[in-house]
């Protein structure tokens, strides 16, 4: 990883960068090798100004996961958003829109569906958070489509929400690992086949 280019910058800018090199460290290497000194290095910056800006390296890191959780979640509000030709499609729609912001920023998702060893507790409670935004947002969708009555849904419908969530993650998952296997039309049409098959459409 080459080193930045030292330069004056806002206070603004350099926590910008600190924060950007933490994430591409982690990302490649994992939360272990982001040590203050490491990222100082990587920013041509002094450790002093690390300390300055974030106090220790669990602030710098806390920092970097919550500022991560902030565009991931703004990612999957604007996914959720695309209007669907019908309430029928509205899944895939949000699949769909999932994926764009995923290939937009895949460090950020990385981070949070393949998270690293040696994440900060705070890592692990977003989380919990998103996991929870993610399953409210498919029981409403559910509840808004009237797709609820239909007979499969209607044997039990916490699985079902369940199951949605689990097919979205691993499609996101596998896009996030081989985006020249796994094309975005190609996991878009396996969305739309199982909804059909598990709403019973035709």
């Amino acid at each position: 990883m080459a080193l930045a280019t030292r330069q004056r910058m806002s206070a603004e800018s350099r926590r910008d960068q600190i924060l950007d090199v933490t994430r591409q460290v982690v990302d490649v290497e994992g939360f272990h090798a982001a040590s203050i000194e490491r990222i100082a290095q990587e920013c041509g910056i002094t450790r002093t100004l690390i300390y300055q800006q974030f106090g220790s390296l669990s602030g710098m890191l806390v920092a970097m996961v919550d500022r991560e959780f902030q565009h991931a979640t703004a990612g999957f509000m604007l996914a959720i958003q695309r209007q669907p030709p019908s309430d029928k499609e509205k899944f895939t729609a949000a699949l769909a829109g999932m994926l764009d912001a995923v290939d937009a920023a895949p460090a950020t998702w990385r981070m949070f569906l393949m998270p690293p060893e040696g994440g900060p507790p705070e890592l692990f409670e977003r989380l919990a958070k998103s996991r929870s935004l993610t399953l409210s947002y498919i029981s409403m969708a559910l509840e808004a489509s009237g797709l609820e009555k239909t007979i499969i849904v209607s044997e039990d419908r916490e699985l079902t929400i369940r199951m949605m969530y689990a097919v979205a993650e691993e499609l996101v998952k596998l896009r996030l690992q081989d985006p020249q296997a796994y094309t975005t039309e190609r996991l878009l049409a396996q969305a739309e086949w199982l909804s059909r098959a598990l709403f019973q459409r035709v």
